[in-house]
């Protein structure tokens, strides 16, 4: 028996929770409907964990709904569309009256001379608009230079042979474990130990001694060694430059997962 309409609602869940968008686009009380039109239809062990993963999803997202609530009213959170209503339903004076009260000046009339002020006031009314004067104020100028692996040896940042062992350690590691999950290569016990690991692997793909095979569709990213065996022709065969994002709490979500006894897959 195929639920498809079931299905749906647990990828719309799921959406919800990786996208972070609003938790009240589910509608709980139809969630519940189907759930309870599908009840007497259940036959197998199957049919039952697809209940039962509904359940969860579903707990998830009103989990979310309560906690945007409580984010919303800590914080004083009041609707534009509300507030722009109450500013228009107010009086003139009432409206003067509240912006007299919330106005922080930052001069006043016993800390300047009226002679003072009219200077002030002069020199404001003399300047040009915006409009006139922007070419003043020129765009700051990018630097034609790179800040590279050379830069970093000649300050005595790090030695040539440090930066070698660091890579060669990390062509070890990727050829003992063979084609594997990128993130789960990079990540570690430690997020800084993380990054570096990022940092030393990119110098490995562009240099041709590693190889990323990206999979857009399932939202992949594998890397392996290169099958290339002369180490003189990688070293001249440019690599790809490919973006991939490292974030604290994508290492979080990581950690978590192996902790659970989810390993990462290598392939």
């Amino acid at each position: 028996m195929k639920f498809e309409e079931l299905v749906r609602l647990i990828h719309f869940c799921k959406t919800i929770e990786k996208e972070g968008t609003d938790p009240f686009d589910l509608d709980v009380k139809k969630f519940l409907e189907t759930l309870r039109r599908y009840h007497k239809k259940w036959k197998s062990l199957d049919d039952l964990l697809l209940d039962a993963e509904a359940l969860a999803e579903l707990a998830k997202v009103i989990e979310l709904q309560g906690r945007w609530i409580k984010d919303r009213s800590s914080s004083f959170y009041i609707d534009p569309a509300l507030l722009e209503l109450k500013l228009r339903m107010l009086e003139p004076h009432q409206l003067a009256t509240a912006f007299v009260r919330s106005w922080h000046p930052i001069l006043a009339v016993d800390r300047i001379t009226p002679q003072r002020l009219k200077e002030g006031l002069n020199y404001w009314n003399a300047l040009l608009p915006l409009n006139e004067r922007k070419e003043e104020f020129p765009l700051p100028s990018m630097l034609d230079t790179t800040f590279d692996l050379e830069d970093l040896i000649e300050l005595n940042i790090i030695s040539k042979s440090e930066f070698d062992e660091s890579i060669q350690a990390v062509l070890n590691e990727l050829e003992d474990r063979g084609r594997i999950e990128y993130h789960d290569f990079i990540y570690g016990d430690a997020f800084e130990t993380s990054i570096i690991k990022a940092y030393l692997t990119s110098y490995l793909v562009s240099e041709g001694k590693a190889e990323l095979d990206i999979n857009p569709l399932e939202d992949e990213v594998f890397i392996s060694p290169s099958n290339t065996k002369d180490n003189a022709k990688v070293n001249h065969t440019p690599g790809r430059s490919i973006p991939i994002s490292l974030s604290y709490e994508d290492w979080l979500r990581w950690r978590e997962k192996r902790n659970h006894g989810q390993e990462p897959n290598g392939r």
